[in-house]
């Protein structure tokens, strides 16, 4: 499991990475952060299943980055706060925290949490596979063959070949064509629900892609990847979907 250590205290860092080393699982500390603001940038960039966060930290604390993270769902890591204070922990169950552990942290201790974190992507996984079950029949039953997009005043149907990527910005959803780039009303859940799945592939919870408009995969060292398309635009690829990426694009 990818783990994210985040607090203000280098030497509670140290300790807590120490004890994971020695821990029953496999917990991989992928990077660590001493504040809420780093820690926000790195959940994003580094894609952790679980961060173990202090409560109280200058300018952002624990509940302020919680607050920041996406909505509850597969892009949302695992939470287990880590703190001196005891009184926070009712607070931190109704944020949907997956654990609470006060300090100092000992190993019998943080191997029941670790328990439960894996236990909790076990679960995800098996449901993941279920949705997609789910997915795949939708998609039969309410497949699209074009797109609507605004243009100034007017609506424009515009066929899936010339849709290369789309993506979530700001609360809409837009479609990149051939000739520029245009709202659309459909949500990004609702376009990978009916979009052909032969054709269009999620890599991130804010972007979907044509696989006809691909030129390239990079994969990068953290796990994520690159699609580079052939009008030079880059899209990223989320960890967690880099291997059904590469699975549709035959690699």
């Amino acid at each position: 499991m990818r783990c994210l250590l985040v607090d203000d205290e280098p030497l509670a860092r140290e300790r807590l990475q120490s004890l994971l080393k020695e821990a029953d699982h496999n917990a991989d500390v992928v990077a660590e952060a001493e504040g809420g603001k780093e820690a926000v940038s790195l959940i994003h960039d580094r894609e952790p299943d679980v961060v173990f966060l202090d409560v109280q930290m200058p300018v952002l604390d624990g509940f302020d980055v919680v607050d920041l993270l996406p909505a509850e769902g597969s892009d949302r890591p695992h939470i287990v706060f880590v703190t001196a204070y005891d009184e926070y922990a009712l607070q931190a169950f109704e944020v949907h925290a997956l654990d609470y552990v006060t300090k100092p942290v000992r190993l019998d201790r943080l191997n029941k949490t670790l328990d439960r974190v894996q236990q909790a992507l076990e679960d995800e996984s098996t449901e993941d596979r279920e949705n997609l079950d789910d997915l795949r029949d939708s998609r039969q039953d309410q497949a699209l063959k074009r797109l609507t997009v605004h243009v100034g005043r007017r609506l424009r149907v515009v066929p899936l070949g010339e849709v290369r990527w789309i993506e979530a910005d700001d609360g809409f959803v837009f479609a990149h064509t051939t000739e520029g780039r245009y709202r659309t009303d459909f949500a990004l859940k609702e376009l990978e629900e009916r979009l052909p799945s032969d054709r269009f592939v999620r890599t991130h919870r804010s972007t979907m892609v044509n696989l006809d408009a691909v030129y390239e995969f990079v994969p990068e060292p953290a796990g994520t990847g690159l699609l580079h398309l052939e009008d030079g635009t880059e899209v990223k690829v989320a960890r967690r979907r880099t291997s059904g990426v590469k699975n549709v694009l035959g690699g």
